[in-house]
Parts: structure tokens; sequence; C-alpha cells
């Protein structure tokens, strides 16, 4: 698709600190280019600013708190004035207000990405049969849901969101943009007062209780040591109790928590091999990111990964159910991969060939883009992108 065949796009997120759902936004906007805009609901973040700073329209709301209760015809009113065709939805803050506010600004699509539908939880929250409720009526708000895995697509059905407004575009990557960078490992090392010779465990995630790192700090507090730590990602509501968890354990000097940050190239070439206990992953974004950076991993569940027909080397899985044979197992995989890291002299592993070729952010951005192009068809917008047609179809990755 050229660009100027492309439809004018507003993407709408809650904010845009640190977490997959926002690098991918991240990354889809820069593929689709710069005349597509981001309006945060919430707060900015450090996505916001880095793409302001490139030149892309970001518009930060601060709708939070009481000012939450005008939300709609404020978000209508700013949507008049950009008029969009498409307007994509991100994350269920975004789905709560932007798709009623989309559809009160006479928007002709409204699309919703679902991010993190899981068997159990919804962004970190129970389900409930309210939440349900809720959830299938802003389903039917839309023109269309897009379900970043098979899992996903399953979860949304068993919603009640009918099979016929679900289409199925897995998450992308920019592969060369997470390579290996040595200069980036030297540099976090140094910050975080971790010497060459110390192995480096890392984890990345919100810090919810579905990403399950009071077991990882748990199975491998045994095992850390002075020339042995732990590096977890990421900022939540469970700081304060992983610190604590860390320092009741014995190992509180061994595992350095980062918070969110920006510099995740850097990072991941900081560690040796990546461990991700969830159980409740609707893609598993770390997970390639970090095997993008040459790196082993281990993970519990990660439906990109199981996804693919052939195996991808240096990708371990973790068995589910009891907690001490989980617990022994992430500790056998972590001597696993750290002796094969020691056998190849501390060479990282081979491009991720079959996971290149499936999540490259170029070809999910021109999913999407196909399916823009169906959906105003099929709307019948008279401001459609040029190139559109009836059989111009979307192809599920």
């Amino acid at each position: 698709m050229t660009r100027t065949a492309r439809p004018r796009v507003v993407h709408v997120i809650a904010a845009l600190a640190e977490g997959g759902a926002e690098r991918q936004l991240e990354l889809l906007v820069r593929e689709q280019g710069p005349d597509v805009s981001v309006i945060a609901l919430y707060d900015g973040g450090p996505i916001a600013e880095t793409l302001r700073r490139d030149g892309y329209d970001v518009r930060v709301l601060g709708m939070d708190g009481t000012r939450k209760a005008l939300a709609w015809p404020r978000l209508a009113r700013v949507l008049r004035e950009v008029a969009p065709e498409v307007v994509h939805v991100h994350l269920l803050a975004a789905q709560l207000w932007g798709i009623p506010a989309a559809r009160l600004a006479g928007v002709p699509v409204v699309i919703s990405s679902e991010h993190s539908l899981n068997e159990a939880m919804i962004e970190g929250r129970d389900h409930s049969p309210w939440l349900v409720r809720v959830y299938r009526l802003l389903a039917g708000m839309a023109s269309h849901t897009i379900a970043v895995s098979e899992a996903t697509r399953a979860n949304l059905e068993g919603w009640g969101v009918p099979a016929h407004k679900i289409s199925v575009i897995d998450n992308g990557l920019n592969f060369s943009a997470m390579s290996y960078d040595p200069a980036g490992r030297e540099r976090i090392r140094a910050e975080l007062g971790i010497g060459p010779e110390v192995a480096l465990v890392g984890a990345v995630g919100r810090l919810f209780g579905s990403k399950r790192f009071d077991a990882l700090i748990a199975a491998l507090a045994p095992t850390l040591n002075s020339s042995r730590r732990l590096m977890i990602v990421g900022e939540g509501e469970l700081r304060e109790s992983l610190t604590a968890a860390a320092r009741d354990l014995g190992v509180a000097d061994l595992v350095r928590f980062t918070g969110a940050r920006g510099d995740m190239r850097e990072l991941y070439s900081a560690m040796d091999v990546l461990v991700s206990p969830s159980r409740d992953e609707t893609f598993g974004i770390a997970v390639v990111e970090a095997r993008a950076c040459g790196m082993p991993v281990i993970f519990a569940t990660c439906p990109a990964i199981t996804a693919l027909r052939e195996p991808v080397e240096g990708s371990y899985k973790l068995p589910q159910g009891d907690p001490v044979e989980e617990a022994q197992a992430i500790r056998a995989q972590v001597d696993r991969a750290l002796a094969d890291l020691t056998s190849r002299s501390g060479a990282r592993l081979s491009s991720p060939e079959p996971l290149v070729e499936r999540y490259a952010m170029s070809g999910t951005a021109s999913a999407i883009d196909r399916l823009y192009r169906r959906l105003l068809y099929q709307a019948g917008s008279p401001r459609r992108a040029r190139g559109s047609g009836k059989n111009d179809q979307e192809t599920p990755r």
C-alpha cells in the first residue's frame, strides 16, 4: 500500500509508557508513516516523547480522575477536528472511551486491537460477568476486532465476540532494532554494577500477579550468588511486594528491579538468558524480542513460538502444574542455557529465522492496512482509500 493510498488513521491508547502493547503501537505507527496520529487518553511517557521528537502527531489529553466524566464528548470533539477515516483503539481503557467517542464523531471505521485477553484475566483484571457484558457491548460497537494470536481469537469468541468480526493479525517486530548490541551490554552492566563475568538472568513485563515474578524469584533464589544475578525490567503495583520477597529470601542485593525503561535493546543485550514464567500470555512479545537479541528463552506460555510448525533454536518450554516441579525446571533450564552459552564462548545465538519470517512488522502493518481498506469499502466511506475494493482482503498472520 502506498502512503498516498492510506486512509487517515488515529490510534487511541490509555498511555504511552513502556509496555508490550505500547511498544507494539510505536512500531506500527513508525511502519505506517508520519501521516497517522496518536491520542493518549491519560498520560504520555517515553514513547510519546520519542514519537514527538521524530515528528509524529501525539496528543496527550490528561483525562484522568474526575475529568473522565467528560471523556466521551471531549475525545469525540478531538476526533472531529482530526477527521480520521479510521480510529484504531488499543487496550481496555481505549476501548471503553475510544469506541463510543469515535461513533459519536461519525468515524466510518473503528477497529479494536486486543492485546491482553487471557483465559482468566484481561490486563491484570479478573474476569467478571459485568466486565464481559461491557466488553461485548464495546466489541459490538466496533467495526472489527484484531486478535494478536489464535489464542486471543479463541478467548474473544468465548466472550461472545462474533467470529466474523475477528481477524488474527500477529504482533510484529523490527528484528534489526532488537539485534545484539555489545556496546549496549557494556553500558547497562556498568550502570547496574554487574561485571562481564556475571551470568545475568533476565525477565521483562509489568509487575502484575499474572506475570508470576514472585515464583521466578523463589525458584532462582537458591542459585543466585556473586556470579549469577537476576534483573527484572518493568513497573507495576507489585514492585514493593516483589522487592520484599527478594529481601525475605536473602537475595535483595542479587535481584535488580530496573523499572520501566525505553532502552530495551541494550537491556536484552545485557542479559544472558530470559525467563518468562507467565502462564497467561496472548503473544509473548518479550520472549520474541529476547530471542531476536540472540538469547536463549525459557517460558511457560508463548503463543508466538508454539504457533510455529518448526522448533525455534534456543527456546525451552516449562512444565505447568506442580510449583515444585516448575521451580526445578526453571533452575535446570537456566543451568542448561548458561552452560550452552559457555560452550559457545559467550557467542549469541543465530537469527531466529522462523520468527523473522512470520513476525516482521512490515507484514503486520500490511495486513492491518488491508483490513482498513476492506472495512472502509464495506462502510461505503466517500473518503475511503484509493485502491480499496471488495476483494481486497486482509491476510491473517
